[in-house]
């Protein structure tokens, strides 16, 4: 009875949910509903099980934090099991002490293969691995990862899209480069602008721009990190602790 309790239940968040994202049409898709936000995990059917166990029925591991009641942090998602990766592994997702979403791969011993701060998370059959999410960090950033069997690394972008229509907050300036000084566009405050891209740079920073204007003129915008949490631009801001 309890497991076609569970079936029903998935079957029911997936229905009413199917909808809601039109890419990886491939994958089954489930959603997460907390207090703040909703979150979405998709998987392959043929090479994930899922199990969506609360922490409560979790054993104890020094990794996982474990709220009372609604306040569960740890959701044991899902397991991987294909010839890819010789042990069986776990995902999970953890809501954090303050809202640091964060999904988790981990072997079955509790050691972390690898984690990432994201709203969605899906997983394909060759263990690629796709996040999205403006959470502990500026913007929602999508990104892509190789699942190994002791590691997950990011296959990394040239530049990450960040597609924000927004508006300025105070008057800032557009260069030409990332270095320099000659300028593209001097803009005021309340101006609309779409920022396009950002440029991680080697360090993986997230403190360069680039910027559409109104008019259709394309510059880079330079933050310093006092920025961080109160950029010139409305929506483009540190979101995490």
């Amino acid at each position: 009875m309890k497991n076609i309790i569970t079936t029903l239940f998935i079957l029911t968040c997936y229905c009413s949910y199917g909808q809601k994202s039109a890419y990886f049409p491939n994958l089954k898709k489930i959603y997460i509903d907390t207090a703040h936000k909703e979150f979405i995990f998709g998987y392959d059917a043929k090479s994930i099980k899922l199990l969506n166990i609360k922490c409560s029925r979790l054993p104890k591991a020094d990794y996982w934090y474990c709220g009372d009641g609604d306040l569960e942090s740890i959701t044991k998602l899902a397991q991987i099991h294909n010839a890819k990766i010789p042990d069986t592994l776990d995902i999970l997702f953890d809501t954090g002490p303050s809202d640091d979403f964060e999904f988790i791969i981990a072997k079955k011993n509790g050691k972390i293969i690898g984690s990432v701060n994201a709203l969605e998370f899906y997983i394909m059959e060759n263990n690629i691995i796709y996040t999205a999410g403006h959470t502990n960090n500026m913007f929602n950033k999508r990104r892509k990862f190789q699942l190994l069997p002791d590691t997950l690394l990011e296959i990394r972008q040239s530049f990450y899209y960040v597609g924000l229509k927004s508006k300025t907050t105070a008057a800032l300036t557009l260069y030409k480069a990332k270095t320099g000084n000659e300028v593209i566009a001097s803009i005021p405050k309340d101006y609309d602008v779409e920022v396009l891209l950002c440029d991680p740079g080697t360090d993986n920073s997230e403190k360069f721009f680039l910027v559409k204007t109104e008019f259709g003129l394309v510059g880079w915008l330079r933050l310093k990190k006092d920025y961080a949490y109160d950029t010139p631009i409305e929506g483009l801001r540190f979101f995490g602790d």
